[in-house]
Parts: structure tokens; sequence; C-alpha cells
């Protein structure tokens, strides 16, 4: 639990940066949050590499920040409605691919002889295998697009039933959707998983409440 106890406070701290960010370049707030959406997207993908015991579950490192692009995607669905977050679901798609793809190119360039035994264990972080970056992209189009249509359909709702429903759902299809094609059907290392994203959905009101402030009221998303 102690693991779980540090991915809290390492929330706390990420969402009191990107707060930080968002008052520091507060007239292009939109840009921001797009600007965190990619880095955080990429930072996912590589940190993602080392397994954590977090208590109640087994889950990448790379968890913790995940869930706060998830945060941030909900924030752009939220206040500048569908489309927008649409748009940069899409675009990070490509991002994702073209940064799997640089991955994957830099494992092939030829070492020199002194730092071959280096590079081996530097190319298994960095280049993922084809099956995980086809699961990792499958996951994650899917699991976003239905995070957006969830948060935008009821505007009506209060944002913080949008938001944290859209998260529940999103997760477990994210990641029932990546361990399955990436390793196979494993009931045990899904259910782990989404059980650690879960206990960190409700740290996502610190960012969507703390970004208001910053790109005006909640209003209702356009479709």
């Amino acid at each position: 639990m102690l693991a779980l106890f540090m991915a809290w406070l390492y929330g706390l701290v990420l969402y009191s940066a990107y707060l930080f960010l968002l008052w520091l370049w507060r007239e292009r707030a939109e840009t921001v949050l797009v600007g965190l959406f990619f880095g955080t997207l990429t930072a996912a993908q590589f940190i993602a590499n080392k397994l954590v015991d977090y208590g109640v579950g087994v889950a990448p490192a790379g968890t913790v920040i995940f869930m706060t692009n998830v945060a941030v995607l909900d924030a752009m669905a939220v206040f500048y409605g569908r489309q927008f977050a649409m748009r940069a679901v899409r675009l990070g798609f490509f991002f994702q691919a073209a940064v799997a793809f640089a991955a994957w190119s830099a494992s092939q360039l030829p070492p020199p002889a002194w730092f071959a035994e280096r590079a081996a264990v530097v190319d298994s972080v960095i280049a993922p295998s084809a099956r995980i970056a086809i699961a990792s992209l499958t996951a994650y189009l899917a699991s976003s697009t239905i995070d957006v249509y969830i948060v935008t359909r009821w505007p009506r709702l209060h944002v913080l039933a949008r938001v944290y429903s859209s998260s529940l759902v999103a997760q477990v299809v994210d990641t029932a959707l990546f361990i399955t094609l990436a390793f196979g059907p494993s009931a045990e290392v899904i259910v782990g998983q989404i059980i650690v994203k879960w206990l960190q959905i409700p740290l996502e009101a610190l960012l969507v409440y703390g970004a208001r402030r910053y790109v005006g009221v909640i209003r209702a998303p356009t479709t």
C-alpha cells in the first residue's frame, strides 16, 4: 500500500505543476492543456516498462502520469467540447505511433562495440515490440474515444459525475484491451491494474476545478 500512497503524492505534485503552468500561461490555457496531453502521453509510454506492486494490484509505473493524461483529456472535453478533445485524441494516436516508430528505429541502429551491452538494455526499454505497440495504440484510441464521448454526452450532469464515470469506464476498456492484445487475457492482471487506476481517479477533480479559473466557467460541450 505504500506504493499506492506514493502514487497519490506523485499525482498531487504533477497536478500542482500542471496548474502552475496554466497560471503561468493562462492566456493560452488550451495550448497548455494540449501540450500536457502529448507530453504525459509520451512519458507514460516510456515509464510503462517498469512494473510496480501497489498492494491492491500490479500496474506499470507510468500509470501515475497516465492517469493525469486522462484528467487533461477530460478537462479539454469539459472546457472546449467534443470536437476539440477528439482532435487531440486523433493527433495523439499518430503522435504515439510516431514515437513508437522512432524508438524502434533507434534500436535498429548499430551501436559501437564498447556500448553493445548497454545498448541491448536500452533497446529493451525504449523499443516496444510490434504486438505491444499495436495493443497500446488500439487501447488508447478506443478508451480515449469512449472517455470523450461520455464526458460530453450528458452536459447537464454535474461535471465530476461526467469526469469520474468516463474515467471508470474508459480505464476498464483501456486495460482489458491492452493486456489481452499484448499478452493474452489474464483476469487477475486486468482487475489489478483497473483497481490501481480507479483509485487515482478522484485526483482528477484537482485539475478540472483548478483549471476552471483559467479557461472560464464550465460550459456545455459542443458536439
